[in-house]
């Protein structure tokens, strides 16, 4: 004989899968985001821009930023939009400190720290989850799906 749940127990089961069903999946969106200040930036230069090939656009300095390794947000950015795994930029920012060719972009702990320093830095760069977190001083420039 099979039992059924009591409503309230059932209501909670349902409520819960339904929160964890709308909870943000940082592989479904990802918005590249910036000071107001900045300039438009297409896709191909947001990547010489964090390989640190472009350091200003406009005669405006440009400043990327990321957020910590082993962030999911970042994996995402790393793969959807620089189209290279986290180690291999890694090994590549090692290489071009090493011999003298700048520095990677500054990192953040929090995605709260970041768009706090997107939001006071003219030029700076850097990504979200989704429209919540876009904030007053910050504009759009590219949207992955």
């Amino acid at each position: 004989m099979v039992r059924s749940l009591p409503p309230v127990v059932l209501a909670i089961l349902v409520c819960a899968s339904l929160a964890r069903a709308g909870a943000p999946d940082p592989a479904a969106s990802l918005l590249v985001v910036a000071n107001l200040d900045t300039p438009p930036i297409d896709e191909a230069m947001l990547q010489r821009v964090y390989l640190g090939k472009v350091v200003e656009i406009e005669s405006r300095p440009i400043i990327p930023v990321n957020l910590t390794k082993g962030n999911s947000l970042r994996k995402a950015f790393m793969e959807r939009v620089l189209e290279h795994p986290d180690d291999k930029f890694i090994a590549y920012w090692t290489v071009r400190r090493y011999i003298g060719q700048g520095t990677p972009p500054r990192e953040f702990a929090t995605i709260e720290e970041q768009i706090e320093f997107l939001r006071i830095t003219p030029g700076a760069v850097g990504y979200v989850h989704n429209l919540a977190e876009l904030k007053p001083g910050l504009k759009i420039l590219l949207k992955k799906p």
